[in-house]
């Protein structure tokens, strides 16, 4: 579902003008439309008179590789801000998780947004393991779930039919600890994964692990 709501994003967004304002154009898009206005101006004037062009040289070159850069970097903003107006509409009940890196098996989180999201595992980590005082992140170990209906009444009734919209489901398990999270995965226009906490239960008690790889 996030793949198509994104290609949707980025159409939507190509076809407005990136000379246009619109009104949920943010600071970035609209420095970039005036540094856009500037290198056409300046466009024009270096094909207008090659002489200004060649005494220019690397500013007329710098000139043309904003003119092509700059118009695609607008839209996929564009898209960006449309797909934060969605995720609002659809998602507010789901906290986003904050993920500063992440591989196939494990996502970090920094402390600091750890000790707001859940602030009782943020409590419960260092009572477990020395190893939160040392550092600025705490990882979680990512299982992907093979299907929804596995998942506990509480979590369905949570989700409340949101669940169509995730590209996939995963289970995070922080590392040393035994309750994990369910989290929807979203893919931004960017390309970019969001994940998004839908349920925090105990993976002992309700989740059979033949449901993770």
């Amino acid at each position: 579902m996030s793949v198509q709501l994104a290609e949707h994003l980025i159409a939507q967004a190509a076809r407005t003008s990136v000379a246009e304002e619109i009104e949920s154009d943010d600071n970035h898009v609209r420095a970039w439309q005036d540094e856009l206005q500037e290198a056409r101006e300046k466009g024009d004037l270096y094909r207008s008179d090659p002489a200004v062009a060649r005494a220019f040289r690397a500013d007329a070159k710098h000139t043309e590789a904003v003119l092509a850069e700059l118009p695609g970097r607008i839209s996929m903003r564009r898209a960006e801000i449309a797909y934060d107006e969605w995720t609002r509409a659809h998602l507010s009940a789901f906290p986003e998780i904050p993920v500063v890196s992440k591989d196939r098996s494990f996502a970090s989180i920094p402390k600091g947004h750890l000790e707001i999201l859940a602030p009782e595992l943020a409590r419960a980590i260092p009572k477990k393991s020395a190893l939160w005082a040392d550092w600025t992140v705490w990882n979680f170990k990512r299982h992907r779930l093979r299907r929804a209906k596995a998942l506990p009444a509480e979590a369905v009734q949570r989700a409340r039919g949101s669940l169509e919209h995730f590209e996939r489901l995963e289970v995070w398990q922080a590392v040393g600890m035994a309750d994990p999270w369910l989290v929807g995965v979203m893919r931004a226009p960017s390309g970019r994964d969001r994940f998004y906490m839908l349920y925090d239960w105990g993976i002992e008690a309700t989740l059979d692990r033949e449901l993770l790889r």
